[in-house]
């Protein structure tokens, strides 16, 4: 899992910007919304700081180099030496080499809690792209649907202007009266009121696209066809979920780093055991004039006794805290568990009620069709008519909104599962170092 991200993010980056085509697809928004957005870069910074971090935990492995070096002037004052106003040039210089041999397996705890941290921060990069891609998926599909309902409402009022221009010839010739001319009219402005309100809501679901995306799209959208194949049941699909999302695999190794956090601060009750290497070249040290040089090879051992019970407090405290990463961890599981449920019913009855809808739409049109041609003959009257418009008007933007909400839910359980950028061909393979760095530039 160490390099999960890095896998991630170069196939990301090798995905390039939204081509020039005839029409946005879904896959190709996603894409696009996932590498420019703010968020999903900050965690790809926040990604590679933790890099560094195991990089520093490891260091721990290796010698330490230190160089000293220093002149000034020295006057000494003792029993065999007085060179008081006569004082000498005194040189310093050395150069000591630190092999630690034991820590109390310090460094090896430290490394592996690094590991895991960097690791959890690869699935909350993973999981923060997840989320942006599922934000992506709802605007465009909210941006097609109320681009759906827009144009369905300019199509209620056209009709409806048809029949009030009917209206009116009628009663210009002395067929109709002034009272259907008013109904019609009433019906009229209903619809085009309507029709303000879906263009708003159309507006409204646009600003929320480019919040997203980052921008306008830059053609027609492509209504996206649902072709991915789904547990039978909602225990599979929470197995999946609490096994393959990438917030469930963070938690865990919020765990597994906090474990190993607590295993480290166990080191300070532990002696530590270096092998210290030092050469010195002096020169007129203590007043005596000439070079003053040596060399030593040691093996030291130190062994903190008493410390105020700092050391114990620590390791008090990083127990706490794994035992609050466990906590953590099990509410992320029920959230998970949550969100997935929402999905999955919002899919299930969606579904039924569409079956519903359909007939009931089918219905509509075929009363809407037979009203329009007796309507014609006299034999309905305008008011009949037009709540018959009004009711295929309904039902039919009741399909819509209902299409549009069964395809949002299909998606969103996707994403429950962690399977939502696989599905859309965002996968996480390497492929070359180098585009990462392309990507953070």
């Amino acid at each position: 899992m160490k390099n999960t991200y890095v896998r991630f993010a170069c196939a990301l980056s090798l995905l390039g910007v939204i081509g020039t085509s005839q029409a946005m697809t879904l896959e190709e928004t996603v894409q696009d919304a996932i590498i420019n957005n703010p968020e999903f870069r900050a965690e790809v910074k926040r990604y590679h700081s933790f890099q560094s971090d195991v990089r520093g935990a490891e260091s721990g492995y290796y010698p330490k180099i230190d160089l000293n070096a220093g002149i000034g002037y020295e006057e000494v004052d003792n029993q065999t030496i007085d060179n008081t106003g006569d004082g000498l040039t005194r040189k310093e210089a050395s150069i000591t080499v630190t092999q630690n041999l034991f820590n109390g397996f310090g460094d090896k705890n430290e490394i592996k809690r690094q590991e895991y941290r960097a690791n959890a921060q690869a699935h909350s990069v993973i999981s923060t792209a997840n989320d942006v891609g599922l934000a992506m998926v709802q605007a465009y599909i909210d941006m097609l649907k109320e681009q759906e309902l827009s144009q369905l409402a300019k199509d209620n009022m056209r009709t409806h202007q048809k029949i009030l221009d009917q209206i009116i010839q009628r009663n210009n010739a002395g067929i109709g009266n002034q009272v259907e001319v008013d109904q019609a009219r009433a019906r009229l402005a209903l619809a085009e009121s309507n029709y303000a309100a879906a263009e708003n809501n159309f507006y409204d679901a646009q600003a929320r696209f480019r919040r997203t995306l980052g921008r306008n799209p830059d053609n027609i959208l492509v209504k996206p066809v649902f072709k991915f194949e789904l547990p039978t049941t909602l225990e599979e699909a929470t197995d999946i979920a609490l096994k393959e999302h990438p917030t469930a695999k963070e938690a865990n190794s919020d765990v597994a780093e906090t474990k190993f956090q607590f295993k480290a601060a166990d080191r300070f009750h532990l002696p530590r055991v270096d092998l210290e290497v030092e050469r010195t070249f002096d020169e007129n040290l203590a007043g005596v004039k000439g070079k003053n040089e040596y060399f030593q090879a040691m093996l030291r051992v130190r062994y903190n006794l008493y410390n105020g019970g700092r050391d114990s407090a620590g390791i008090d405290r990083t127990h706490h805290e794994y035992q609050a990463a466990v906590e953590v961890r099990d509410n992320t599981r029920r959230q998970i568990i949550e969100n997935l449920r929402f999905a999955w019913n919002a899919r299930t009855y969606v579904e039924k009620q569409l079956d519903f809808i359909e007939q009931h739409i089918k219905l509509t049109y075929d009363t809407l069709t037979g009203y329009r041609k007796q309507f014609t003959l006299g034999r309905r009257t305008l008011l009949d008519l037009l709540n018959t418009e009004n009711e295929y008007y309904s039902a039919t933007k009741n399909l819509i909104t209902s299409e549009f909400e069964l395809l949002n839910a299909e998606y969103r359980v996707l994403a429950g599962m962690g399977h939502l950028l696989p599905s859309l061909n965002i996968n996480y393979d390497f492929i070359e170092t180098k585009t990462v760095e392309a990507l953070n530039k």
